[in-house]
């Protein structure tokens, strides 16, 4: 059995590595990256993939089918807040085309197309689990201050395909977990530039935020499928 994680060079990837280590010991735990990554967990299997498009992510799989492991489970931490020429925008002034088009391709597209290149490694039959990292401001509902078109945009188009796939998939997949899951303002590289507005503790370490979400995954069943979740385990409205 195997449990993969991607993303897994960020801070919370790195952590939620090792977390997913130490609750699933019994499961091969797979580290999948765009960059190699040095700080390594004993007993993981780590590999490095082009990016998280068709063809990088088919050959993935075909290397994954190789090793002869029996996919249990799918931790994804693909996402973006900002970058050094993408930052959140503050009113629609600050939009343009390039920023909004960056942050759909990485925080909606790219999760959707690795749930769909490891459709085919799921057993219909099996309890099974794909977990993408989401955030509370893709909420519609909640979205009470405005600003930040892009990453508000792009979670909520996230959380949409997550509920869309998990619909699909309850046919096919009746023990199947899709879900997402908010896991509280992190001490990352993602959440540097605006720690200052964060209360001292409302900003979490990347290890409590990893087993939080751990914690969610193993409380989850085929009924909480579409969800988004909070880092506590309370359903998110949409």
């Amino acid at each position: 059995m195997a449990i993969v994680v991607f993303g897994a060079a960020g801070g919370l990837g790195l952590s939620l590595t090792k977390a997913l280590k130490q609750k699933f010991n019994d499961s091969t735990i797979i580290a999948v990256s765009r960059q190699p990554i040095n700080q390594r967990v004993a007993g993981v299997h780590y590999t490095t993939i082009e990016d998280y498009t068709a063809e990088p992510l088919e050959q993935w799989v075909t290397e994954f089918n190789q090793r002869g492991e029996v996919l249990e489970g799918v931790v994804s931490t693909v996402g973006m807040l900002h970058d050094d020429d993408t930052f959140p925008e503050k009113q629609l002034d600050d939009l343009n085309e390039a920023n909004l088009s960056k942050l759909f391709s990485v925080n909606a597209v790219m999760p959707l197309m690795i749930l769909k290149a490891c459709k085919p490694l799921l057993d219909k039959k099996k309890s099974r689990f794909f977990i993408q990292l989401s955030a509370k401001v893709g909420s519609i509902e909640d979205n009470y201050l405005g600003g930040w078109y892009s990453y508000r945009a792009s979670k909520a188009a996230l959380n949409m395909l997550v509920k869309t796939a998990s619909i699909e998939l309850k046919r096919s997949h009746k023990s199947f977990v899709v879900a997402a899951i908010h896991p509280g303002t992190t001490d990352t590289d993602l959440s540097k530039p605006f720690q200052k507005r964060v209360p001292e503790d409302k900003l979490y370490s990347p290890e409590l935020s990893a087993d939080r979400i751990v914690k969610v995954i193993q409380g989850l069943t085929a009924e909480d499928s579409g969800g988004l979740f909070h880092w506590d385990g309370k359903r998110l409205p949409y």
